[in-house]
């Protein structure tokens, strides 16, 4: 993932230029997302800087509605791309400071598909492992479950793994695993499993109950339950192939 790294530090470099450092400086834009730009054309790149977070925490990243970005993220950072016209939320969530969010619109017109760089390989016959943990805000009420995705396959180093995830009002957990994004010239080893960054799915407090969770992987859902009480989260998963989920037991 280094070449990566490279790549959001250069972006990001030139966010500064572009925007100033005053956007990232100025105590108003505390705790919240300063983009590059709030418009873009389909798979123009956008540079998002989480204010206040900090670069040694990790920061996730979502993006409503889902399915239709790509997106590498580097802790308090990120670059961004849409295939697909609309308006987008996306969102951060850093420990210790609020959720923020900001409203990306997606024009009509395009720029280089990133096809002509980038191929996406498929999941086909890999197993997936969801790592979960738990997420509890230093600020507020906000806690939620947190997972990332790791790959039983190799893969060029430098890929990114490409997944959805939601909760919504219902707190139904839905995870799409898509496919892993690679660059056509392999700059790095091609024998690496990929892990994905972290994502926290979170609607508020976390409160007690049992809750359904579906994992979509190679157009096969795998289904279980999430039980939730005041002292522990517990994942109901009867699978030992396909998609496994680890820890089965959290302490709140």
């Amino acid at each position: 993932m280094k070449n990566f790294t490279y790549i959001i530090l250069a972006l990001l470099a030139a966010f500064f230029i572009i925007s100033g450092c005053s956007k990232i400086a100025d105590p108003a834009n505390n705790g919240k997302i300063v983009a590059s730009k709030t418009e873009l054309k389909i798979n123009e790149r956008d540079s998002l800087v989480f204010v206040g977070a900090t670069g040694t925490d990790t920061t996730s990243w979502s993006v409503i509605p889902a399915g239709f970005n790509y997106k590498t993220a580097k802790k308090n950072a990120a670059l961004i791309a849409f295939t697909k016209a609309g308006s987008y939320t996306v969102t951060a969530t850093h420990n210790g400071l609020l959720p923020a969010s900001i409203v990306i619109k997606v024009s009509t017109d395009s720029v280089s598909n990133p096809s002509d760089t980038t191929t996406f390989v498929p999941l086909t016959g890999d197993q997936i492992t969801l790592q979960a943990g738990y997420y509890k805000s230093a600020k507020s009420d906000s806690a939620g479950i947190t997972f990332s995705a790791h790959t039983k396959n190799n893969y060029c180093s430098n890929g990114i793994f490409r997944f959805n995830a939601s909760v919504d009002a219902s707190n139904n957990y839905t995870i799409n695993l898509l496919n892993i994004q690679e660059p056509k010239i392999c700059r790095g080893t091609t024998d690496h499993p990929i892990t994905s960054n972290g994502v926290i799915l979170t609607k508020g407090s976390l409160q007690n109950g049992t809750y359904p969770i579906k994992v979509t992987l190679n157009g096969t859902d795998y289904t279980g339950h999430i039980v939730v009480t005041s002292a522990t989260i517990t994942f109901d998963w009867s699978y030992t192939t396909g998609v496994l989920i680890t820890p089965k037991i959290i302490n709140r």
